[in-house]
């Protein structure tokens, strides 16, 4: 609910693109998360032929991907709304970036469950795990520390952010009527009206 202070305060771009520029960031991070190696794992052939496989952060966290797609749609939809839905967006923001950071939290309290390679030769079963590299992780952290700053930022902040297109979002107010004729034709002409059928406006 909007109060005559919050409609009275500045809108402010700023505060609009640092969200959009957090969730691109988001969805840069958990994309580069999700297509790194986390693991190496050695791979043992039935001939005792060995090899080291990789497994890629989408193989162990299987969300890394949709939610990154999702961070690039709720930033086209941050731009596109406003009001109650663009806080609705925010809120969904924040739950995606909290389900990343519990997530987050199990991996480095725990560890990831490390299933075989996909990539795996044909006919080979999985050894041990060679090593594991902290940067896939590292970057979802950073991923979903972005997301719930997004979010946060939009539920708190929507309404000092101008929307894309305010111009038309109220279709049926009525709007300042120029006294300059050659200014008012352009006008109507923007809107769609015929300026030789006017309405003597000017007077």
């Amino acid at each position: 609910m909007t109060t005559p202070e919050s409609e009275a305060r500045p809108r402010s771009k700023g505060l609009l693109w640092s969200v959009v520029l957090l969730v691109l960031l988001a969805a840069g991070l958990l994309g580069g998360a999700s297509s790194l190696d986390w693991v190496q794992q050695l791979h043992r052939s039935q001939f005792g032929t060995e090899t080291e496989v990789g497994i890629a952060g989408g193989v162990l966290r299987p969300e890394l991907g949709p939610v990154a797609l999702a961070a690039l749609a709720a930033g086209a939809a941050v731009l596109a709304t406003g009001g109650f839905l663009r806080r609705v967006v925010g809120a969904l923001v924040v739950l995606s970036g909290g389900v990343l950071v519990w997530r987050v939290v199990q991996h480095w309290q725990d560890g990831t469950p490390v299933p075989a390679a996909p990539d795996a030769p044909p006919g080979s079963f999985p050894v041990q795990v060679l090593s594991t590299d902290p940067l896939g992780p590292l970057l979802m952290s950073a991923g979903a520390v972005a997301l719930v700053a997004a979010g946060l930022l939009v539920v708190v902040a929507a309404g000092r952010m101008p929307a894309m297109g305010a111009k038309y979002s109220a279709p049926g107010a009525q709007k300042k009527v120029s006294h300059d004729p050659d200014r008012q034709m352009w006008e109507d002409l923007s809107e769609g009206r015929d300026p030789t059928t006017g309405d003597d406006r000017g007077r």
